[in-house]
């Protein structure tokens, strides 16, 4: 995406920055991650909530924003969740490449997870059926994704990779489980917008394989159950 991959620069052009984007952490399908930093408060310009010195920022061409506006969108409605990856606001930036063509950038400000992902987790702990961490990270997801169904949202893509661990108290190793990824998500019993079913194959509900392709709250819950955290032997 223009020259913002190289090393840490500004995405402002005009000298009034607010904050800089780090090193590339994930370049999916729909849009890149990078750690980000906020080098002064905002006063104007970049909807930021508050001031976040280390946060992560995701990032997708202008033109190409739906799917990342559809997360923003529904992240605004888990503010008071502790169990859901909190979102910080968007903005739009522009960039140039080094043959100086402009580049119109739509990005999302997101809460840092430290921790990395619950799947990476569980694969550099051979233990983690046995760990008091991974009994406490299964409550933290159910009680997001009650959350989310009591919101009236369908995650559609919930699998270990997209839950997040975050570093609760810096004076110890204290990580709280939280959902992310809601690119995907949709509004439940929607009859006014239909999609197809989405989301990673494997943790597909028998439903959204059906005539029919359904893909509702219960689906999500097909696949918490298919998670390894939940198939602790």
């Amino acid at each position: 995406m223009g020259n913002s991959d190289k090393g840490e620069v500004s995405i402002h052009p005009n000298n009034n920055d607010i904050w800089v984007r780090g090193f590339l952490i994930e370049e999916g399908i729909h849009s890149s991650i990078y750690m980000a930093k906020m080098i002064r408060r905002p006063t104007h310009g970049p909807r930021i909530n508050g001031y976040h010195p280390v946060m992560v920022v995701k990032t997708t061409y202008a033109s190409e924003n739906y799917d990342l506006l559809n997360e923003k969108k529904i992240l605004d409605l888990f503010t008071d969740c502790p169990y859901i990856i909190q979102c910080y606001g968007d903005d739009t930036t522009i960039d140039f490449d080094d043959d100086g063509n402009k580049f119109v950038f739509y990005n999302v400000f997101l809460e840092y997870a430290s921790g990395g992902t619950l799947d990476n987790f569980i694969n550099n702990s051979p233990s983690y059926n046995e760990s008091k961490e991974i009994k406490q990270h299964i409550k933290s997801i159910l009680k997001g994704v009650e959350y989310i169904h009591k919101k009236g949202i369908v995650h559609c893509d919930l699998k270990p990779d997209n839950i997040l661990l975050v570093k609760e108290r810096e004076d110890d190793n204290f990580f709280v489980a939280k959902i992310a990824d809601f690119e995907l998500a949709k509004m439940a019993n929607d009859r006014t917008n239909p999609t197809p079913p989405r989301g990673a194959t494997f943790y597909r509900a028998p439903e959204c394989w059906s005539k029919h392709k359904i893909q509702e709250q219960c689906s999500d819950i097909w696949a918490v159950a298919l998670s390894r955290p939940f198939n602790i032997p």
